[in-house]
């Protein structure tokens, strides 16, 4: 096995261009898929094999080829487009998960290797296998109008700044009858549909939305939400997705990387004890930017309302600075938790939570 993995290894390498001129022309992503991760949900274990098809187009101004698609896991197999293709054209992959291993969730990925690209590409695929078979409401617990989904909020993950990210979420039509479903109320930046946009009675659907990072002009945890409009009639919840918006450190060179800049805290917690309603607790945390360029704070969220912050937001190389915190206990009591979270330049500590603990009493 190890030989195989080795020669598998030695292939990727062969094949995906790292080095030298040609690695620093590719910058971009030359194809893009109509989403990167499929949800299967709950699978009977005697149902044998299932099934799934990625769609890409080429985006690109050259034709591209997929070099090849590694699977993490024996019990997935891909097969791929093997012509060129043309820009502007379309191609996919397809995937096998041969459900042959008994009953337990999955989580398998693959990575795309493409020309023109300047990284791979994971697609996922994902699933419980179960020994007895869920009924559809059991598979879509939350219900918003006459759409069922399995969660109330839908975690996308990381987005990169200044990126369009998309994906999906599977929806089943619990109404007797076919329905139409468009959507209004968007976040900035976020934009879903349902494809199709009308769902036979009991259809299970993908609504498809997109993350533009640059248009939101937000960093760090964020939540998106639009809210579905079925047959004409405005829903009275929304879908919502949660994605978190980095930096792409990924691009960054060996000498960008270890010229990057680092701050380390003093302390990431304050406790201000036993305090009465109304009192201003304030609370610093100091830090040093002990890396070699400018420590830039992109944004700063707070769990709770009544809780700012005073910072400078930028630090320079060898700089000191601090986050000064105000928290206005006014109109409250009981055990609180609250987290400053931070969203840096800092490929190392890219996010930073500070807490304030206490007791507030009437």
């Amino acid at each position: 096995m190890r030989n195989i993995y080795n020669l598998c290894a030695a292939l990727i390498l062969a094949l995906y261009p790292l080095a030298g001129a040609s690695a620093q022309q590719v910058t971009e992503m030359s194809i893009e898929f109509n989403k990167t991760v499929h949800d299967f949900g709950y699978i009977d274990i005697n149902s044998g094999p299932k099934s799934y098809a990625f769609y890409f187009k080429n985006i690109s101004k050259q034709t591209v080829i997929i070099q090849t698609v590694i699977s993490s896991c024996g019990c997935t197999t891909p097969e791929w487009t093997k012509e060129p293709i043309k820009p502007g054209e379309n191609g996919k992959i397809d995937v096998t998960f041969l459900n042959d291993q008994g009953a337990y969730p999955f989580d398998k990925s693959l990575t795309v290797y493409v020309t023109g690209s300047s990284r791979p590409i994971v697609l996922r695929i994902k699933g419980v296998v179960t020994q007895k078979p869920k009924s559809v409401k059991q598979q879509y617990p939350v219900k918003i109008g006459h759409l069922g989904l399995k969660k109330n909020q839908i975690d996308y993950g990381q987005a990169y700044y200044g990126s369009i990210s998309k994906g999906a979420v599977e929806v089943v039509n619990l109404a007797g009858s076919p329905i139409k479903v468009t959507f209004t109320d968007f976040s900035k930046g976020f934009y879903i549909n349902a494809n199709p946009e009308v769902i036979g009675a009991g259809a299970r659907s993908d609504l498809i939305f997109s993350i533009d990072t640059r248009a939101a002009h937000t960093w760090g945890p964020t939540v998106f939400s639009a809210t579905p409009v079925i047959n004409g009639k405005k829903a009275d919840k929304s879908i919502q997705v949660k994605a978190t918006i980095l930096e792409d450190f990924t691009r960054m060179s060996k000498e960008e990387l270890d010229n990057a800049p680092l701050p380390i805290f003093s302390k990431s917690s304050y406790n201000f004890g036993e305090v009465k309603a109304g009192t201003v607790v304030k609370a610093s945390f100091d830090y040093r930017n002990v890396g070699r360029s400018d420590m830039i704070i992109r944004q700063i969220q707070y769990s709770e309302d009544g809780l700012t912050a005073t910072y400078k937001e930028n630090t320079s190389p060898g700089a000191a600075s601090g986050i000064v915190s105000t928290f206005n206990t006014k109109g409250m009591s009981g055990e609180k938790n609250l987290i400053i979270t931070i969203i840096t330049n800092s490929p190392t500590r890219p996010i930073i939570n500070l807490i304030i603990s206490g007791k507030i009493i009437k």
